[in-house]
């Protein structure tokens, strides 16, 4: 459903996947006619997860839609409405009554029902996909496309008894020989009954720390505390070892999984376990021609197989937070992968703008507390492409910086920049990342005479090169290597720049972009097959293998066929 294991055995999980009744609501009226209790007739059935802009007519379509599904809640105590994820602002209904509202095209959120009456009930959801340039994250200035809907699995939780567990949030600490399991839970009673209960972690299931507590009408506590755990094997690439964690509490339990290792920066190198890691990435969009974003677990296994085939280690959730069974998926295998949120391309007016401040930094905390159990995520990447040669981007930087750091001190902090040579922020990153485009030539200038300038600005510390590349088109094919658009173009471009990238002793990776072509941004880009941001692929946006595939592939794998 909405993760890659089973997450509880007490609470009693229905997946809301299906068909729901969908309208586009243009003229944005609906809350004015009250459209939670009269939902309007003339619309159509639509499949959740996933998109409008794959529905027939509206590929163009960005405003506001509303959806409406009934759902069935048995005898619980409580039950718990989740998201996980809509594009981009959710207004929640149940029976024509508030549930909440929610902003954040990538992350989780859940409403609470106390005390459901059992039988069927209906769910509307009023959804908002504008971008702006003034409030929205991400912008309308975009090189990937403006997808609208319910994006991510939607289920509903039936609570076993009044006292449950809202939330379980776990971080590993590798120090000094020693693993710690740092724990943060929250336990609620919904009831209307004091209650006096005993909770347990179990690790494998074998209990780690235990406790009593007592819980007035409508209260919750919030747990804290650290337990050194003995004998453990680390999550590595090659040994990607994980753990179970399950808190018990008042007959409600909640599983949670996750994998200890360290990262440190030494030099010029990033260690993992205290091994010097040499990452060989993709970069890689959630998008299908079919799906959008909402890409079903079958694919996103595809996905993970052709990154395994080409050589690859390593993912750059381009640029916001994936869906979590990806992640899921990459803590089985051993992918470690960089996560971002969605602060791409702002201009210096942009990240004046508090709003903008202010959002990017709520959803940082919620990415760090959604992901921080996830052993695959190495760095914690805070915009990509902004205006960071300026003053009012530095102290952007610096607030989410001192945000990741005190949420997560476990992890590297980054971010992306397009103009390294004048960049003013630097100096805050762990590690640098940089981005050369332009037929490999970025400023005006070669490879190494780019990467030469960068590195003797910010000294030893670890340097990669986050995004290189160019567009093909599928099936596009020249008989010389220089025919803009070609396969042997892109092949040619992207061999010289994986051969500079891996000659340099000083840099302590690269992501090639990117995976496969996805749709490009705006409309009108999205129609037009030569669109560069959309064409970047290895693979086409059906998965099929570009010339380029089959090139850097032998540069990963030498020897292999």
């Amino acid at each position: 459903m909405h993760r890659a294991f089973t997450t509880t055995t007490t609470r009693t999980q229905t997946d809301l996947a299906g068909y729901w009744d969908w309208v586009p609501d243009a003229g944005d009226v609906g809350i004015t006619e009250e459209w939670y209790h009269r939902f309007p007739t003339g619309g159509q059935q639509v499949w959740v997860p996933g998109v409008w802009n794959t529905c027939s007519g509206y590929l163009d379509y960005e405003g506001v839609g509303w959806y409406r599904t009934r759902l069935t809640i048995g005898e619980c105590a409580a039950a718990l409405v989740r998201f996980a994820a809509v594009t981009h602002q959710a207004n929640v209904w149940l029976d024509g009554e508030p549930l909440g509202e929610h902003y954040g095209s990538f992350l989780p959120f859940c409403f609470s029902i106390p005390v459901p009456q059992p039988g069927e009930h209906e769910l509307v959801v009023r959804v908002d996909s504008t971008y702006d340039m003034v409030s929205t994250i991400p912008s309308a200035n975009l090189d990937w496309f403006r997808y609208g809907g319910i994006h991510r699995p939607v289920w509903v939780e039936e609570l076993p008894g009044p006292g449950h567990i809202s939330c379980l949030r776990l971080t590993p600490v590798v120090a000094q020989g020693k693993a710690t399991l740092r724990v943060r839970a929250e336990l609620t009673n919904v009831g209307e009954d004091v209650i006096d209960e005993r909770w347990t972690l179990l690790l494998d299931e074998q209990p780690l720390r235990s406790g009593r507590i007592r819980l007035h009408p409508r209260e919750a506590h919030v747990l804290l505390f650290a337990v050194e755990v003995p004998n453990v094997r680390l999550w590595t690439p090659d040994d990607p070892q994980l753990y179970s964690a399950r808190l018990a509490f008042a007959g409600d339990d909640v599983i949670e999984r996750t994998g200890f290792r360290s990262l440190v920066v030494r030099g010029t190198d990033i260690l993992l376990n205290g091994v010097p890691l040499h990452i060989r990435g993709v970069n890689r969009h959630e998008d299908h021609p079919d799906w959008g974003p909402a890409l079903p677990l079958p694919l996103m296994l595809q996905d993970l197989d052709l990154l395994a085939d080409l050589g690859a280690t390593s993912i750059r959730g381009t640029h916001y937070p994936n869906d979590e069974r990806l992640l899921d998926l990459c803590d089985e295998r051993g992918i470690l992968f960089m996560e971002e949120i969605p602060l791409w391309g702002f201009s210096r007016e942009q990240l004046a703008q508090d709003v903008i401040a202010n959002r990017a930094a709520a959803m940082l905390w919620a990415t760090i507390e959604r992901d921080s159990s996830h052993p695959c995520i190495w760095a914690w990447s805070l915009l990509n492409a902004c205006a960071t040669d300026t003053p009012e981007a530095r102290l952007v930087l610096e607030r989410l910086i001192d945000i990741a750091r005190e949420a997560d001190p476990t992890r590297l902090v980054t971010f992306g920049t397009n103009h390294a040579l004048d960049d003013a922020c630097l100096d805050l990153a762990d590690v640098v990342c940089v981005s050369v485009y332009r037929g490999g030539c970025n400023h005006d200038m070669a490879w190494p005479e780019l990467l030469d300038r960068t590195r003797a600005r910010i000294g030893a510390k670890p340097m990669l090169v986050t995004e290189f590349g160019a567009g093909a088109v599928y099936g596009h094919r020249a008989l010389a290597d220089d025919v803009p658009g070609s396969e042997e173009h892109q092949s040619r471009l992207l061999a010289e720049g994986v051969r500079h990238v891996q000659e340099r002793t000083d840099l302590a990776g690269y992501y090639v972009s990117q995976l496969y072509d996805t749709r490009a941004a705006g409309a009108e880009r999205a129609r037009q097959p030569l669109g560069d941001a959309s064409s970047r692929g290895l693979l086409d946006a059906y998965r099929r293998p570009k010339l380029a595939y089959s090139t850097v592939r032998a540069l990963l794998r030498p020897g292999k066929g």
